[in-house]
C-alpha cells in the first residue's frame, strides 16, 4: 500500500493500494485522541479514497495496537472551545468527519481495540460494520465534561441502539465493555482474543469478492431508509438499484453462477 496523506505523522493516515484501503487514527501517544487539525482532514482524506476505483473496502483502525480512538483531544478545549460559537464550530467539524466517513460509497469496517470513546465512538458508528477485540471499551463521556454530544451525530447512535440504551450511554457517561456493547447492538462482533486482525481481513476478503455496485446500492439504500427523511431521497436508492441491473458486473455475476465459477467483478 502507499501513503496517500504524505508523511507518517499525518492524522488521519491513509494507506491505499489494491482493493483494501486503511485509515489510521494516528496519535498513539494520546490513545489516538484526535486534535482539531485531524478532524478537519477527514473529508479530504476520504475523498482520496473515494477516487481510488480499485478500492473495494476501507478499514478504520487506531495506530499503536492499544487504542481505537479516545475521542477528541481534550487538552485543546480551553483554547479552541472557549466560547459557544467556537464550540459550535468544533462540533460542525466533528460532524463533517462523521458524515464523510458514513457517506463513503464502499463498505467501511471499524477494527476496534482498547478505548473507543466520545468522538472515537462517533467515528466507529459512522462505519458500516464494527468489530472489536474483547478488551475494547466504549462510551460517550460528554455528560462528565459538561458538553452536549453533537445532535446530528446522535442519529448514528440511534441506528445502532434503542432510544433507552442511547439515553443510558449519554446519561451515565460510563464505559461499556465489549460484551455489553455487543448485547445492545452498539457493535456487531467481538472476536476471540488475538483474532481481530484475522477476522477483519477475512471479512474484507469476502466483501471484495462481491459486486461493488451491489454493495454501493445496498449501503446507500440502508443508510437512506434508516433516516427519518428516507422518503425524500428514495429515487436515489432506486437509481442505484437500476445501475446494478444495467451493469456489466450483474451480467458477469449471472454468467459466473451458471458456469459455476467465481465472478470477476470490475465495478462497472
Amino acid at each position: 500500500m502507499t501513503n496517500e496523506s504524505g508523511t507518517a505523522a499525518d492524522n488521519p493516515l491513509v494507506m491505499a493500494g489494491g482493493p483494501v484501503a486503511e485509515l489510521f487514527l494516528n496519535a498513539p501517544d494520546r490513545k489516538n485522541a484526535l486534535p482539531l487539525a485531524a478532524w478537519q482532514r477527514f473529508p479530504e482524506a476520504l475523498r482520496k479514497i473515494e477516487k481510488k476505483s480499485e478500492t473495494r473496502v476501507l478499514i478504520v483502525r487506531g495506530t499503536g495496537g492499544k487504542a481505537f480512538c479516545a475521542g477528541a483531544d481534550i487538552s485543546e478545549f480551553e483554547a479552541i472551545r472557549s466560547t459557544p460559537e467556537a464550540a459550535k464550530r468544533y462540533d460542525e467539524i466533528n460532524v463533517a468527519a462523521f458524515k464523510a466517513l458514513k457517506s463513503l460509497s464502499i463498505p467501511v469496517i471499524a477494527a476496534i481495540e482498547g478505548p473507543c470513546l466520545g468522538g472515537g465512538l462517533g467515528l466507529a458508528l459512522a462505519c458500516d460494520i464494527r468489530i472489536a477485540e474483547p478488551g475494547a471499551f466504549f462510551g460517550i463521556p460528554a455528560a462528565r465534561l459538561g458538553l452536549a454530544y453533537p445532535p446530528e451525530a446522535l442519529s448514528d447512535l440511534l441506528e445502532a441502539v434503542s432510544p433507552s440504551n442511547a439515553k443510558q450511554i449519554l446519561f451515565g457517561a460510563q464505559r461499556l465493555t465489549a460484551e455489553h456493547a455487543l448485547r445492545i447492538g452498539l457493535i456487531d462482533e467481538v472476536t476471540e482474543p488475538g483474532q481481530l486482525e484475522a477476522r477483519v481481513l477475512a471479512l474484507s476478503s469476502t466483501l471484495c469478492a462481491n459486486a461493488p455496485l451491489s454493495l454501493k446500492a445496498a449501503k446507500h439504500a440502508v443508510n437512506l431508509l434508516s433516516r427519518a427523511e428516507a422518503g425524500t431521497g428514495l429515487h436515489e436508492a432506486l437509481a442505484n438499484a437500476d445501475a446494478c441491473i444495467d451493469s456489466a458486473d450483474y451480467r458477469e455475476g449471472c454468467r459466473a453462477f451458471l458456469e459455476k465459477r467465481q465472478p470477476a467483478f470490475k465495478g462497472r
